[in-house]
């Protein structure tokens, strides 16, 4: 079986006047276009390290928690399979339903804040090296 590894990524903070990515504008700077400091995602310097450093049969995906379609039935049927049941897989759902959670096959090891690139590639490893 193929091991998923699933980074739940927050708002992409689109605020308005602020350019084609949100970013500080600075007109006609020598192109005759903007240019911006592009906004730092914490998810993607994450995902940037797992597929680096994880086999090319691990599949890492970046999900939006308004995919709340497809997460929750993810997120339940690996429960399920781990033996959760009632108050403990509601708990497992919800934290996995978190912006910046990982899970990697419905096993939720950060919630509402992602490690440093090298810790989570290093609790992703510890967590596939236990099946």
């Amino acid at each position: 079986m193929t091991s998923r590894v699933v980074l739940v990524r927050g708002s992409r903070a689109a605020g308005g006047g602020g350019g084609c990515c949100s970013g500080d504008i600075r007109p006609f700077d020598g192109g005759g276009s903007h240019a911006h400091v592009p906004p730092e995602d914490p998810v993607s310097s994450v995902y940037r390290a797992l597929r680096q450093e994880l086999p090319p049969d691990v599949a890492v995906e970046v999900v939006s928690p308004s995919n709340w379609l497809w997460l929750v039935p993810e997120l339940t049927t690996a429960g399920r399979r781990r033996g959760l049941r009632g108050a403990a897989l509601r708990r497992s759902v919800r934290a996995g339903l978190a912006v910046e959670s990982l899970i990697v096959d419905g096993v939720v090891l950060a919630s509402g804040g992602l490690p440093d690139p090298a810790a989570a590639v290093a609790a992703v490893e510890a967590e596939l090296a236990l099946r």
